[in-house]
């Protein structure tokens, strides 16, 4: 498995920093995610409430 412990489970000095990856470099191209894609507003220059709208 590429993907260490859940957080709460990890050693105290990897706590609060998420999942620990052994997949290449574990950041950039190697990064594992979810793959979710979420859309916060559909206008991000503007100030509104489409954010919680969208919810």
């Amino acid at each position: 498995d590429l993907v260490g412990p859940e957080p709460e489970a990890a050693p105290l000095e990897q706590m609060g920093l998420g999942w620990k990856s052994s997949y290449g470099t574990g950041t950039g191209k190697d990064a594992i995610t979810t793959g979710i894609e979420v859309v916060w507003t559909n206008t991000p220059t503007k100030w509104d409430n489409s954010f919680l709208e969208i919810l």
